[in-house]
């Protein structure tokens, strides 16, 4: 693209304003190989006077310089009538918020601290040339529209004030696809073609204007037959007159689709990279400043993590810089691509979709990724990881296959920082330190953070190997009925006998399971294993007793458990009225409507389903006659406070009472102590579980507190 002001020129000209002999020659060296002419100032009085007499398409402006400050110089090039389009980029060797708060104050375009990559300064350079241009154009354009619309007065319209007549131009029906050779056309033809989003608003304005005859300015979109959508400019003015009272009102409409255009690309060209189509800088630092607000008022975490690719500039210097374009579009498509299948897996979900992951690119090849709403800090690994794997695959690119590694540097919010420029700041050595750990891998910025981000990769791995090597063991607690303190039932819970650790709890391997997928399979060892327990009881004639079985919920409509449910009872000899599948509330906020389908599903085959931590989410009270449940837990959280907490007795008593009212089992979870017990008791609840009777025991212990059959 040829960019230029002056027709006379078919090369852009750059004027260099610097006292600084040397620096100004570096400068005017770079620019010369960025494929501009250059021309030289040496303080800020001749940069102003070179200006008016060159009119150079863009300025580089020392800040310091004898007489003259860059400063003064800048606002008189702004002031001059060439200087209102031009691009001006400030070069100091100060780089600190006041300073560039008065560059742009003068009307700078651009701010650049000394010292600074002399390549990188030609495709500032060239980036600002191209927004330069387009303001001009813009300029130009709405210059030409306005001169148009004054002299031809294209598309005309006008209403009658008294007899309220209505008249419409030929080329006003062209504009607006109405029948031109139509008769008695009135204003409600004329405001057809307008797209519902815009009718009513538009409607209103101009009947507005008719009601109190003013003059009005609005814009909208009409739609044609075939799809062809334009943008449409509607100005009118009422006429008076010799006694000053208004008798009509005439209009213009013009297509100014074209300009709209304008606008969209100068937009893009202010806030998103042209290379790849991702946000720039400029866009990606709003959109943190934002993440930071919420983050706070929210007290969530997020995490920035800055991408760079791994020996670019010796694939760039070997291949080209035509391939290394090419390779800095596809990197950036593997990036969005990875980000979405991670969305799902380590994110809070934002049905709104505004929270989803931000990707930038900060220049070269450095990229940078914004996950909010994370629920802690430790899933950036996950994403990093899903990014590092997604880099490397071969990018064929002008019959050459080409390879490339990531590393990544991760601060997360708040812990590395609460202010955009200290987390970006924290990322940099972060990314750095990963290329000192061999290129290819992750660190945080903290090291407690990379600790704890392996420890849980470490589990990760060793999950994958822990059903084939038969690590899992089910315990079961004891549920008894807290009228005769019978046993009655048997929660089973997992555990993990790692070879190393010990027994690990299902709260700190469970969501990890989640997110790497073991978790479909662990949730099919747990049924099959429960049930075929429950028949070996039955075949010990030991009393018999229901069983309720912990099942995780992630992604409870994708995991095919209805199958896994249907093959466990195929081979056991249990009546399955007494099997109960536990589900815990947080579950129900995800896709209501397959998970109701999935829990319909399990009612129809004879289980029985179970409301864990009942009272922990946000709509606990719609559920109860949402979905079909049979028995509601009461989380151990409101139990612990039940004797002495004034609000956990209310809130006891009234999920006793409605849940009742309801037909529904009540189930006390976590009893610890007597008291608790007795005021359970007291209050109606059906059954209990906790410590106070017995902790979760392996099946043979269950098996001997079973023979009792009470406490």
């Amino acid at each position: 693209m040829t960019i230029y002001t002056d027709t006379k020129r078919n090369t852009p000209l750059a004027m260099v304003v610097d006292d600084d002999r040397a620096l100004r020659k570096i400068m005017t060296s770079a620019l010369k190989r960025s494929g501009l002419d250059v021309i030289e100032a040496d303080n800020g009085t001749r940069g102003v006077e070179q200006f008016n007499a060159e009119r150079p398409d863009i300025v580089l402006m020392d800040v310091v310089m004898p007489g003259m400050d860059g400063f003064e110089a800048c606002r008189q090039i702004r002031q001059s009538p060439e200087g209102k389009y031009v691009q001006i980029l400030m070069v100091t060797g100060v780089e600190d918020i006041e300073a560039a708060e008065k560059a742009f104050e003068a009307g700078a375009n651009d701010f650049v601290a000394k010292p600074f990559n002399l390549t990188m300064m030609g495709q500032r350079v060239q980036y600002m040339l191209r927004a330069g241009q387009a303001f001009r154009e813009l300029h130009i354009s709405r210059s030409r529209l306005a001169k148009t619309q004054e002299l031809a007065r294209i598309g005309n319209w006008q209403v009658d004030l008294k007899t309220g007549q209505f008249h419409c131009s030929k080329e006003a029906c062209q504009l607006l696809g109405l029948d031109q050779g139509a008769r008695n056309l009135t204003i409600d033809h004329f405001l057809g073609p307008i797209v519902p989003e815009d009718k009513n608003q538009a409607t209103e304005d101009i009947e507005t204007a008719l009601r109190e005859k003013k003059s009005t300015t609005i814009e909208y979109r009409i739609h044609f037959p075939g799809g062809l959508q334009t943008h449409i400019l509607n100005k009118s003015e009422t006429i008076f007159d010799e006694q000053n009272q208004p008798v009509l009102m005439i209009g213009i409409v013009q297509d100014v689709t074209q300009l709209k255009k304008a606008e969209e690309e100068i937009r893009f060209l202010a806030f998103y990279d042209g290379l790849t189509g991702l946000a720039n800088r400029s866009l990606f630092m709003d959109r943190l400043d934002r993440a930071i607000a919420d983050s706070t008022r929210k007290k969530k975490h997020f995490a920035l993590l800055f991408l760079d690719l791994d020996h670019f500039k010796r694939i760039n210097d070997t291949l080209g810089h035509y391939i290394g374009v090419l390779l800095l579009k596809k990197v950036a498509q593997s990036i969005s691509s990875s980000i979405r299948i991670t969305d799902s897996v380590a994110r809070m979900k934002d049905p709104s979709g505004q929270n989803d992951p931000f990707i930038a690119r900060l220049g070269g090849d450095e990229f940078i990724v914004l996950i909010t709403d994370l629920e802690t800090s430790g899933y950036a690994a996950l994403i990093a990881r899903r990014l590092l794997k997604a880099a490397p695959c071969v990018h064929r690119l002008e019959g050459i296959d080409v390879s490339i590694n990531t590393s990544i540097g991760i601060s997360v919010f708040p812990e590395d920082g609460t202010q955009a420029d200290t987390l970006l700041k924290n990322a940099d050595p972060a990314m750095y330190h990963a290329k000192n750990m061999g290129r290819n891998t992750y660190q945080y910025f903290k090291n407690s953070m990379n600790k704890a981000a392996l420890e849980r990769f470490s589990m990760d791995r060793d999950l994958k190997k822990a059903l084939i090597k038969k690590e899992f063991v089910l315990y079961y607690q004891p549920q008894l009925r807290l009228s005769d303190e019978k046993i009655v039932g048997a929660e089973a819970l997992i555990r993990w006998n790692h070879p190393r650790k010990g027994m690990v709890p299902p709260d700190h391997f469970i969501p990890i399971a989640e997110e790497s997928g073991i978790i479909l399979d662990i949730n099919q060892w747990v049924f099959h294993t429960a049930c075929q327990q429950a028949t070996a009881w039955v075949e010990k004639n030991l009393p018999p007793i229901s069983v309720a079985i912990n099942l995780s919920g992630y992604k409870l409509a994708s995991q095919n458990i209805i199958q896994t449910i249907e093959d466990a009872l195929q081979s056991i000899n249990f009546a399955t009225k007494n099997i109960e599948v536990e589900i815990t509330e947080n579950i129900l906020m995800r896709d209501t409507k397959a998970t109701t389908s999935v829990l319909d599903k399990i009612k129809n085959l004879g289980l029985k389903i179970a409301l864990d931590d009942f009272g922990t989410g946000y709509s606990s009270l719609s559920y109860l006659t949402s979905f079909p449940f049979d028995t509601i837990k009461i989380d151990r959280s409101f139990v612990k406070g039940c004797v002495s907490n004034e609000k956990n007795i209310v809130i006891i008593k009234a999920i006793i009472a409605m849940g009742h009212s309801l037909g529904k089992k009540i189930v006390a979870e976590g009893i610890e102590t007597r008291e608790q017990y007795h005021f359970m008791k007291q209050y109606g609840c059906d059954e209990a579980q906790g410590y106070y009777f017995s902790p979760p025991v392996p099946e043979e212990e269950f098996a001997v507190l079973l023979c009792k059959g009470h406490f």
